[in-house]
């Protein structure tokens, strides 16, 4: 009798964790290692409360950039096109990427159905596609200056290549957002992670996927930033000394409209390199490390720091762009002004103070 009620018991065990694993299977989460997993609380708190105040900023910083720039002829120049591309990006990240990690942070686990499902493959794409096409639009923005800069009196960059250099950078994000999701690389949730990912490579095909992935979108890109910016500062080094001994007012107020706007976009890619850096270094680690366990809190701090750099573009826009300042003024205290790009306030100065003169 007891041998009998102590079957029972076990069977009833037995169906009850057949039952849990069943459902755990249609699920796609482990019930042990990942639907069960929590952060530090205080941790996952102040986490989720910065990344939710990033993403406020990133939504309504770069909606305004947007604004400015659509609602105002006179700042659709070729740079600012290429700063489109960067605030549709960032938007993307602050309004379709962020609220994802944050709440897996809160939660401790993926609760957005399958951990291989649909939405786990489109938060990991999106993760990439964002990524990718910011990285890209600086590179193709070192471009566009480099030639500016250095060769003043060449033929520029015509409108249609500026906007088949930003089709390119999309086009090359999905491309590579494309490969992860569906080529060599899986995409799925793991546990200790606050977004889905590609998994961490382990065989030779996901290895030579990895390092196409971040040749093509890291060292080609850094190495052709370091080129032009640097040759950039050089010129205008050397342009200013040429300008010390022979200079007009108008060539003064030139140069320094090119100088403002350089630097304005280095410290745009100062940021960028600051805030991708842990993520580019968790990657890294992720890939050569050979047993593949980390800590828990590696990837969300990892991926929280690249997600901040996208509320960080219209704050710099802000501190160094008399135009874009005014812009955001207009929209925020709703007053109309006529708002001029900053080459176009600066040559019109220039023209008064001349006249006066």
């Amino acid at each position: 009798m007891w041998n009998t009620a102590q079957q029972d018991s076990m069977e009833t065990h037995t169906t009850m964790l057949q039952m849990v694993v069943n459902d755990s299977n249609t699920t796609g989460v482990s019930p042990v290692d990942e639907n069960y997993f929590r952060w530090n609380f205080a941790f996952s708190v102040i986490l989720a409360a910065v990344l939710s105040i990033s993403a406020f900023l990133a939504v309504v910083g770069n909606s305004m950039v947007l604004t400015v720039i659509i609602r105002h002829r006179g700042m659709r120049t070729r740079t600012n096109l290429f700063l489109v591309n960067l605030a549709v990006a960032d938007l993307l990240v602050g309004a379709a990427v962020e609220p994802f990690t944050i709440t897996t942070l809160i939660e401790g686990r993926w609760v957005f159905g399958s951990t291989t499902g649909t939405f786990c493959k489109i938060n990991g794409w999106l993760n990439c596609f964002c990524l990718v096409a910011s990285i890209h639009t600086l590179m193709y923005i070192s471009i566009h200056k480099y030639v500016s800069i250095t060769k003043p009196l060449g033929n520029h960059f015509k409108l249609r290549q500026i906007l088949g250099m930003m089709a390119a950078a999309w086009v090359w994000a999905a491309v590579s957002s494309t490969i992860t999701v569906t080529g060599l690389s899986s995409v799925r949730y793991k546990n200790g992670t606050s977004q889905c990912g590609p998994e961490y490579p382990s065989g030779l095909k996901s290895y030579i996927f990895h390092i196409i992935i971040q040749v093509t979108n890291i060292f080609i890109p850094l190495i052709i930033l370091t080129f032009c910016y640097t040759r950039m500062f050089r010129e205008i080094r050397a342009h200013s000394k040429r300008l010390q001994e022979n200079s007009t007012l108008e060539q003064d107020i030139i140069l320094a409209q090119q100088k403002r706007v350089t630097i304005t976009l280095f410290i745009v890619l100062a940021c960028f390199i600051i805030c991708a850096l842990p993520y580019h270094l968790y990657a890294t680690y992720t890939t050569i490390s050979i047993n593949k366990k980390f800590s828990p809190y590696i990837n969300p701090v990892a991926y929280s720091f690249l997600y901040l750099n996208s509320a960080c573009n219209p704050i710099i826009y802000a501190f160094r762009s008399p135009a874009f300042r005014e812009g955001y003024k207009e929209i925020l205290c709703q007053t109309p002004t006529y708002i001029l790009s900053d080459v176009e306030a600066r040559c019109a100065a220039a023209y008064y103070q001349v006249r006066d003169l």
